[in-house]
């Protein structure tokens, strides 16, 4: 009984396979032209068998078959005719005219156009000589679509490594799509990302999804960018971060032409100096390097901030302009002119034998005597002298070293051809804010000769109730301070007092000197005529007129303490209500209020991001495993780590290994045998059943979509 139920069973099934075997014959047989047949070409034997009802043709050798203008080698092979199918092994080969396939095993069906490689290194060579390697390879003869999976790693014909899990491979487009822990290295650049593509033809790489990159620079993290090898040009878009040593830089839009050392910043820009404390925001930054030069343009600003460690508050200075022009040079380099009238205006002070106040007054000429009633005191004058509290304005040009200070570097042989010259100008509606000190101009400019910020353009400044202005103001420094302060032509101070009165001081030139970050001694040199308002039991009473050659005033603790008129004083004092109406303003009295920036949005609405926090665990520079399995020698050059480790590679190898077996890619699946009525169904399953290069949703970018119409236009 149980004998007649196994020769039942092998009854069965031998109906079924048979069943089967019709089913796939008229599936695949159906309308089969010449073309879509497979041939042998050449081969040393060829038999033929018969199993289950089914002709096999043994063919070894060496054997070459030929199928959509594809050539397949191999050792030996089994070719089913009736299914189109071939399984070879020895030397298996795939060459198709630029690309080369390698592999141990080759699994090809014919009427899937599908060739499966395996072995334990499966290569790919295209004409511009890359090669991948995978351990998974299925590719599709008639589109010349390669897709691999389980890892796989690819070295181009200049030694950049591109590796991922998965990816595709286009022949006609010369396009390689690398997805999920993807990563690529060169000699300078290392880079993850979610995926990639790399145009061979055109050594242009392009990648998308949390964009993590290390550059010799420094490390950068965007949405996509694109590397263009040969001319070294980087463009990286959607919230660019970059860190390096000295700077953090956020933008939208980042191009750098690594070759030419120059670059373009768009969009939301902001630039932060972490050695200085000095932000540059703007939509538009161009910059070149050796020699340095920077643009900003497109509501250009710059920030510096102190930070007071007692208070815990951080007090900021913004500056504004519509365009800021930061750059080096060397002395051979700059206009004849401009170097001599720098070497003029360099005025460094004496620093090692420091004035006293009281011994600093110049003493009048033999020929003019000091009335007593000329040497005021602050309690009998009322007047409320300008504090600039060192102006602050040396917070945002100082600290910047390699552009503000006065300090030079000798290069080469000739001193005077070598020495660099660092410069900043301001150019148009310049306009600064600081808690205690504002300022309005046209334009500024400085230089690292004379070591001046020079403002032109109807320049003031405000501080508290005091404003002062000019035909223009020179900033002066010594190496890392502010020392003095120069009003040059048509200098007028204006001090409020209570809300209609000014105190006033007009001259041809006046001078505020800077001691320990604040004024000690402020001059009116030629022509000084002032204006103070003297008030009785806080009420203002009366007028004091003064006009002389020379004023000195000497102050204390932001408070004038003495007044010393020099040179053809004189001297009238006038009640209130005898005071005429002109009497109350002196010439080209000009009170510019309405143009004092009122706060900090008066220079700009845009706000400082926070940098995003650097987390450690999340951004670990690439280990390639891929690599180190597939390509070792490569995987060994100093250049490829950088600060990792082969351990730790070779642990990442087996963590990605682990996971392939939990989870593979695209699993090989048991075909299935179970018997299906309906025989259009039955084809239909088959047909999904070996499909086994996934439908890839390319992304298509300009690069892409222009080499597409190419290929259709050549087809």
């Amino acid at each position: 009984m149980e004998r007649h139920r196994v020769l039942l069973f092998v009854l069965c099934l031998a109906v079924l396979l048979t069943a089967r075997q019709e089913i796939r014959a008229q599936a695949f047989n159906k309308d089969r032209t010449t073309e879509e047949k497979v041939h042998l070409i050449s081969a040393q034997v060829a038999e033929m068998y018969e199993l289950f009802g089914v002709s096999y043709r043994k063919v070894t050798g060496p054997a070459r078959f030929l199928h959509n203008d594809t050539y397949i080698l191999c050792d030996t092979a089994i070719w089913n005719t009736a299914d189109n199918v071939i399984d070879a092994v020895g030397n298996v080969e795939i060459i198709q005219q630029g690309t080369r396939l390698k592999g141990e095993t080759i699994h090809y069906i014919g009427d899937l156009n599908t060739a499966e490689v395996r072995g334990k290194t499966v290569e790919l060579l295209d004409e511009e000589g890359n090669c991948l390697r995978t351990r998974y390879l299925n590719f599709n003869t008639k589109d010349s679509i390669g897709y691999f999976f389980n890892g796989g790693s690819m070295v181009d014909n200049q030694g950049t490594i591109l590796e991922s899990r998965k990816g595709y491979y286009y022949s006609k487009e010369k396009l390689f799509c690398f997805y999920e822990h993807v990563e690529m290295g060169t000699d300078t650049l290392r880079v993850k990302a979610d995926s990639l593509y790399y145009h061979s033809d055109l050594n242009l790489a392009e990648f998308w999804g949390n964009v993590q990159a290390w550059h010799t620079d420094g490390f950068l993290t965007a949405g996509e960018g694109t590397y263009e090898r040969e001319k070294e040009l980087f463009h990286f878009m959607d919230n660019v971060f970059i860190r390096t040593n000295e700077q953090e830089i956020m933008a939208e839009d980042v191009h750098y032409d690594r070759i030419n050392n120059s670059g373009i910043l768009r969009r939301n820009i902001q630039v932060r100096d972490t050695t200085q404390q000095l932000l540059i925001l703007g939509d538009r930054l161009d910059f070149r390097r050796n020699p340095d030069w920077a643009q900003v343009t497109q509501e250009p600003v710059f920030i510096t901030y102190e930070v007071d460690q007692e208070a815990n508050r951080k007090d900021s200075l913004f500056l504004r302009a519509d365009t800021l022009l930061v750059f080096t040079s060397t002395y051979g380099q700059m206009d004849s002119l401009e170097r001599v009238r720098a070497f003029a205006r360099r005025d460094i002070p004496v620093r090692n034998k420091p004035a006293d106040p009281a011994q600093s007054v110049m003493l009048p000429d033999s020929t003019t005597a000091i009335p007593a009633s000329d040497t005021v005191s602050t309690e009998t004058s009322g007047t409320n002298m300008p504090v600039q509290d060192s102006l602050e304005i040396q917070l945002f040009l100082v600290k910047t070293d390699s552009t503000f200070l006065a300090e030079v570097k000798h290069r080469g042989d000739s001193l005077f051809n070598t020495l660099e010259v660092h410069f900043f100008y301001g150019h148009s509606n310049v306009r600064v804010y600081k808690s205690d000190f504002q300022s309005v101009c046209d334009s500024m400019v400085f230089n690292s000769i004379d070591s001046v910020l020079r403002q032109y353009g109807k320049p003031v400044l405000w501080n508290q109730e005091s404003q002062l202005s000019a035909d223009s103001i020179q900033f002066r420094f010594s190496r890392d301070s502010l020392y003095r302060v120069d009003f040059l032509s048509k200098a007028f101070l204006i001090s409020q007092e209570e809300e209609i009165f000014f105190h006033q001081i007009k001259a041809d030139l006046m001078y505020a000197h800077i001691r320990d970050n604040d004024i000690f001694r402020f001059d009116a040199v030629k022509n000084a005529k002032a204006l103070f308002y003297i008030p009785e039991d806080s009420l203002i009473t009366s007028l004091n007129i003064k006009e002389c050659e020379e004023m000195n005033v000497f102050l204390k603790e932001r408070r004038a303490q003495r007044i010393i008129y020099k040179k053809s004083v004189k001297s009238d004092m006038i009640p209130l209500f005898e005071l005429k109406k002109d009497q109350e303003r002196l010439a080209e009295f000009n009170w510019r209020a309405p143009e004092r920036p009122s706060d900090r949005y008066a220079i700009t609405s845009r706000m400082v991001v926070d940098s995003p926090p650097q987390n450690k665990s999340w951004y670990k520079e690439p280990l390639f495993p891929y690599t180190l399995k597939f390509f070792p020698d490569v995987h060994a050059r100093p250049s490829t780590l950088g600060s990792g480790t082969t351990i730790d590679a070779v642990r990442e190898l087996n963590r990605r290994e682990t996971e392939n077996k939990i989870n593979p890619f695209v699993p090989l699946q048991e075909k299935n045998l179970t018997p299906v009525l309906n025989e259009e169904a039955a084809v239909v399953g088959m047909q999904k059943e070996r499909q086994h290069i996934p439908a890839n949703t390319r992304r298509i970018t300009p690069v892409l979509q222009r080499k597409q119409l190419q290929v259709q236009q050549i087809e």
